[in-house]
């Protein structure tokens, strides 16, 4: 299910409001809450969650790097990592552990993007 969010307005850098199911929802908090009056207008936006992922190649590229300030050209061609199927999958497994431990530790995000913002008159 989507959500929605509110703020006062559209331009502003942080949106600190609940999220909700539906555009009544968050009339709702501004009048009840927040004691915004009928005429005023308020944007609402659709919640889209941060989602933490890696990209396998770039971190490969870095494990690379390392290498070769460690060992000098010795290491150079060590990974292959042009192979898009195999990339794909590394990515999704470091993202997936990555996730994980966000998850076991208790730091998984609380933040979003807000898209598809309407300004809305109560």
């Amino acid at each position: 299910m989507k959500m929605l969010t509110w703020s006062e307005s559209e331009n502003d850098e942080l949106w600190q409001h609940d999220t909700f199911n539906n555009i009544y929802d968050c009339i709702d908090d501004a009048v009840e809450n927040y004691e915004m009056k009928k005429g005023e207008t308020i944007a609402i936006g659709f919640v889209f969650p941060y989602i933490a992922s890696i990209d396998a190649e770039s971190v490969l590229e870095e494990i690379e790097n390392y290498a070769y300030d460690e060992c000098g050209e010795s290491c150079e061609s060590w990974i292959n990592y042009k192979d898009k199927e195999s990339i794909d999958e590394l990515s999704n497994r470091l993202t997936a552990c990555l996730n994980q431990w966000l998850k076991e530790t208790k730091q998984e995000p609380t933040f979003y993007r807000i898209d598809d913002i309407e300004t809305i008159k109560i």
